[in-house]
């Protein structure tokens, strides 16, 4: 088995998790509710600390997925980590695009 396939599949779930459709909705934010949680933790009370947790889960991912990647591949390709991050920030934009021509259908 390949080693990098994790870290492949982490980078993958971290920008399912942390893009955004064309109703600026968070996929993450419709995962956690389909399966009955609530995405926001903490006290809805003003002035309150409230946690967004696919943020965090999303963000804990794709700093895993991406460290392990270059870890694992830096020797052989020297520039993967700009080319991961190039990769990530294109998905991040063109998602919500890609969703608004699919929905007008």
């Amino acid at each position: 088995m390949n080693k990098g396939i994790p870290y492949f599949l982490m980078i993958l779930a971290a920008l399912v998790l942390l893009v955004q459709n064309h109703q600026d909705v968070s996929v993450g934010d419709m995962i956690f509710s389909s399966l009955g949680l609530d995405p926001w933790i903490g006290s809805p009370t003003p002035g309150s600390t409230r946690y967004h947790l696919p943020v965090i889960a999303g963000l804990a991912l794709l700093v895993a997925g991406i460290f392990g990647t270059v870890r694992l591949y830096r020797a052989k390709y020297p520039r993967i980590l700009s080319w991961i991050l190039l990769a990530c920030i294109a998905v991040i934009y063109a998602f919500p695009l890609i969703t608004r021509a699919i929905g007008s259908l």
